[in-house]
């Protein structure tokens, strides 16, 4: 889920945990102006073409709103989440979360701005992450910028694999230094686009069925 974070908002729903030893645990969701939550087909599909990836893996989720995809990793059986958010209130939320699903020891959340928490020291001892989704808003101006820099680090293992969100009806960059674009694949307006070093194989190839 992405947000700009300038926009107030309210908690009033909740979207539900697809799978795992979670199923059908309730996240709490903004509703506000900018509030963009990752939809139900979109995770699905993302964590489908993931499949054996993620158990025992370490997932950090940026611009992570109520933080969806990083309990869906850990639902799934990813060893530990990251999450990066930097609106206060959903940070709060999603610590509260993470206390009440039992999650606390396997997880952590920054409260702060993406651009500096790549530069974080407990950001960067976590790392490496086998799986990196980076969900900016939309209307976000520096998401090939930040992807970039991301990249020219090593937060992520050279095995992992970077998955960006964005608009679908946006062209996303054709590579990041080492690593390549491997698929996009598109869900309505939304798209997710993978990247791997190069000198790993498409994600497609790396799944087990």
């Amino acid at each position: 889920m992405s947000m700009l974070w300038s926009h107030p908002y309210m908690l009033t729903s909740s979207i539900r945990i697809i799978t795992g030893h979670l199923k059908g645990r309730k996240i709490p969701t903004l509703q506000g102006q900018g509030i963009r939550p990752t939809s139900l087909r979109s995770r699905e599909a993302l964590f489908s073409m993931l499949g054996s990836i993620i158990p025992g893996a370490s997932v950090a989720d940026l611009f992570a709103g109520s933080g969806s995809i990083g309990l869906e990793a850990l639902s799934r059986g990813a060893a530990k989440a990251l999450f990066v958010e930097q609106n206060t209130e959903a940070g709060q939320t999603l610590e509260k979360t993470l206390r009440q699903f039992n999650l606390a020891s396997q997880s952590r959340v920054l409260i702060q701005d993406v651009t500096l928490a790549i530069k974080n020291p407990l950001l960067v001892g976590w790392q490496p992450f086998d799986v990196l989704y980076f969900d900016p808003p939309y209307r976000f101006e520096h998401s090939h910028q930040l992807l970039m820099q991301i990249a020219n680090t090593d937060l992520v293992a050279k095995t992992g694999h970077i998955i960006y969100e964005h608009f679908a009806k946006m062209t996303p960059p054709a590579s990041l230094g080492p690593w390549g674009l491997t698929r996009t694949a598109k869900y309505g307006d939304t798209a997710l686009t993978f990247y791997r070093q190069e000198s790993h194989p498409d994600i497609a190839s790396s799944v087990q069925a």
